[in-house]
């Protein structure tokens, strides 16, 4: 499955996309829908010894930047295709272009199924 890379340019965040870039918004917006430039998820005790948390968790949480983190990411065809259909010039009752708002919610989604135990996942 093909994975698309993202950038950040003149502080806006891009998607590949079809042979070029797909604007997803201003990162200052994405980091503002996610609630700030660092995003902390909680993990049960089980979850937190996982091997690929590699280290301590204070309280049971990770706290990472989310520029960085955002950027360092790539995404499948799905993904970035559910985002395409979306229009980055409407904007929603917020004020703000519904392609961002709905790439911050699925980043949110994402990153909050990383806390969750099956258990929850299950109700």
């Amino acid at each position: 499955m093909e994975r698309y890379d993202t950038k950040l340019e003149d502080k806006t965040l891009y998607v590949e996309w079809d042979g070029g870039w797909l604007e997803l918004g201003s990162m200052a917006t994405i980091r503002d829908l996610l609630g700030g430039d660092t995003y902390e998820i909680t993990y049960d005790d089980a979850q937190s010894k996982v091997p690929w948390l590699e280290s301590e968790l204070e309280d049971n949480t990770l706290t990472f930047d989310v520029t960085e983190t955002i950027t360092d990411m790539d995404f499948n065809d799905d993904f970035v295709s559910e985002l395409a259909e979306i229009s980055i010039d409407d904007t929603g009752r917020s004020g703000k272009p519904k392609r961002t708002v709905a790439f911050a919610e699925k980043m949110r989604e994402i990153w909050e199924a990383q806390g969750r135990s099956e258990d929850e996942d299950e109700a």
